[in-house]
């Protein structure tokens, strides 16, 4: 296990811990509203398969970052659930590609209606203006975190010309 130099980050404020602290609590919200819906974490690909057409299983695992083994069983629950169905790739017929199936697009539409109704109702007292606020500063802290996964990770004792990015996968 490989550990993050911290001895040049800078210094966290009071309103960054703050922030950790509700970053941590949102996320433990979201957990809790998945754990009361039906939706399980299979269910999540759906909606880049939906979104980007059929794919491979190696590109749905690269859109969504995980592991294409986790991709592949989740993919395997979709099938067997009617969701999406497997096609021959007409590029590699080696190959298939993962396609919603009608099924699969019903649930996407289901998901989203839930979610809009959630939003909704947490969002009922705000103004357009709070909620347009929140939305661009939401947006560019969700930039700021995906820059930030992308960068190699210094590792604890190197020096920064000696920090390289980890090659085995």
């Amino acid at each position: 296990m490989t550990s993050i130099d911290t001895s040049s980050a800078p210094a966290r404020t009071p309103a960054a811990e703050e922030l950790v602290e509700e970053f941590g609590s949102l996320m433990r919200v979201v957990h809790l509203h998945k754990a009361q819906s039906a939706m399980r974490s299979a269910h999540s690909l759906l909606f880049p398969v939906a979104h980007h057409g059929p794919l491979r299983t190696t590109a749905l695992a690269e859109l969504v970052h995980t592991d294409p083994s986790t991709t592949s069983r989740q993919v395997a629950e979709l099938v067997s659930e009617g969701l999406v169905e497997r096609q021959d790739d007409p590029a590699d017929r080696r190959a298939c590609l993962i396609a919603t199936t009608a099924a699969g697009r019903a649930a996407v539409s289901a998901m989203r209606a839930q979610r809009a109704r959630l939003f909704a109702e947490a969002l009922s007292d705000w103004s357009p203006q709070e909620i347009t606020s929140f939305t661009g500063d939401l947006r560019r802290f969700r930039e700021a975190l995906a820059a930030s996964a992308l960068a190699p990770a210094p590792v604890l004792g190197s020096t920064p010309s000696s920090t390289q990015p980890d090659q085995e996968h």
